[in-house]
């Protein structure tokens, strides 16, 4: 399909989403999105055949055309428009979104990961995430994903490339990592180190231009030139109960 016709139009702000993909994100931060339409009611995601779609014109005129383009390209009839984006529930799963969620790369040298407060969000399948009762809760699960304790701990548990490890996907909750308790200093610690990353990173300008990987090395640099990583090295140490090797 590389070779259609773009089409555009104007369509109503309750279906429009921004996608997060696996280069959206550096630790503590999201640096780009992509913009999308969804058939989204506020409820549900909408075949181009439900008359409830016209209730939302713009949306419906647009909605349509692509369901247009779709029938005529695909390889197979198996499935309809909606039902490919929405494949094992990928979409509904993450609709309505929680306005605190937690991301973090499927794959990779080093684990990293971000809050997600924007309900307009939905995340690609190269993201991991999950959702949080609270933003400190949010906060100290970012904090721990960050540190290069767990990318180390992590490690052995993880698929082999050909050259590093790959795979984080569920691995990470392997993990001896507890639950978060406003009660606990060390989490309450945790929770306030990644306040302060968020805002050391947030005020770096974070270049669309570049390669991710290289983005994600600068933020690294800054994390560790100011100090905050170091200490989050040793909060996660102390929480995980590992030793302090080598990266």
């Amino acid at each position: 399909m590389e070779n259609l016709t773009t089409h555009t139009g104007t369509v109503e702000t309750i279906s429009m989403f921004r996608v997060l993909d696996g280069q959206s994100l550096v630790p503590f931060a999201i640096r780009v999105a992509h913009d999308a339409v969804l058939p989204w009611n506020g409820k549900r995601l909408l075949e181009d055949t439900d008359p409830e779609l016209d209730m939302f014109p713009g949306l419906a005129q647009w909605w349509r055309t692509a369901n247009d383009t779709w029938r005529t390209n695909r390889s197979s009839e198996r499935l309809t428009l909606r039902d490919q984006l929405d494949y094992r529930n990928k979409l509904t799963d993450q609709l309505p979104a929680t306005g605190q969620r937690v991301v973090y790369n499927a794959s990779g040298m080093y684990l990293a990961a971000s809050r997600v407060t924007d309900t307009a969000a939905v995340i690609e399948h190269k993201l991991y995430w999950a959702a949080a009762s609270t933003e400190a809760e949010a906060l100290y699960l970012v904090a721990v994903l960050n540190a290069d304790a767990t990318t180390l701990a992590v490690r052995p548990l993880q698929g082999k490339g050909q050259h590093n490890p790959r795979d984080f996907d569920k691995y990470i909750w392997q993990l001896p990592i507890p639950d978060y308790d406003a009660t606990n200093d060390l989490h309450l610690q945790l929770a306030e180190l990644a306040r302060s990353a968020e805002s050391l990173i947030g005020g770096l300008e974070l270049a669309t231009n570049r390669k991710f990987e290289a983005v994600r090395r600068d933020v690294r640099t800054a994390l560790q030139e100011s100090g905050i990583a170091a200490q989050l090295d040793d909060a996660v140490r102390s929480l995980l109960d590992v030793p302090n090797p080598q990266v």
